[in-house]
């Protein structure tokens, strides 16, 4: 079953190459959040992220006793 798998020499290189394109994208990512604006930090830390100070609606607090 094995002898019909035909490996190529540059198969050995895929793993090389994702792990590059993913370290790459990590290191720009690192750039350029050391290097943005002090302005755009504290206006990316201030957006809402979820929903906690919302009031529940009734019918989702009915629900949830139910069950």
């Amino acid at each position: 079953m094995y002898q019909r798998v035909i490996l190529e020499n540059w198969h050995e290189f895929v793993p090389y190459l994702c792990f590059a394109l993913i370290g790459g994208a990590f290191i720009i990512i690192v750039i350029r959040a050391l290097i943005m604006k002090k302005s755009d930090v504290e206006r990316i830390a201030n957006l809402p992220l979820s929903d906690e100070l919302a009031e529940p609606a009734e019918s989702d607090s009915t629900t949830h006793q139910s069950l």
